[in-house]
């Protein structure tokens, strides 16, 4: 991987950190460097991997958040597409249909 590429993953989960910690997730944190495990930290009840990549393997990265999730954390991924720059609100977060809202309403109908 380019070192271009690194920084520019690594800014993007700094960047994630940021839009969350202004929108209700204030202990929200960037991990550092090439620490292994969850991306962004102090999001209880989430699993955040953060991806900046041009390849799209949504499956292998729902994998890796899903194995960095602790019992009871929802594993999901924040994908900043090529192009985005840094506004964070525009980026694509997805998860398991089990684990979204939508799954919510089950029963209640």
């Amino acid at each position: 991987m380019s070192n271009a590429r690194v920084i520019r993953g690594r800014r993007t989960q700094v960047v994630v950190a940021l839009w969350l910690r202004g929108h209700g997730w204030p202990r929200a944190r960037s991990v550092w460097g090439s620490q292994p495990g969850k991306d962004v930290l102090f999001t209880p009840g989430h699993a955040i991997e953060v991806k900046a990549r041009r390849d799209f393997q949504p499956m292998k990265w729902l994998r890796q958040a899903k194995d960095n999730a602790k019992p009871g954390e929802i594993p999901c991924v924040v994908m900043r597409c090529d192009g985005q720059g840094e506004d964070a609100e525009n980026y694509i977060v997805f998860r398991r249909l089990a684990d979204d809202e939508l799954n919510q309403m089950r029963g209640q109908l």
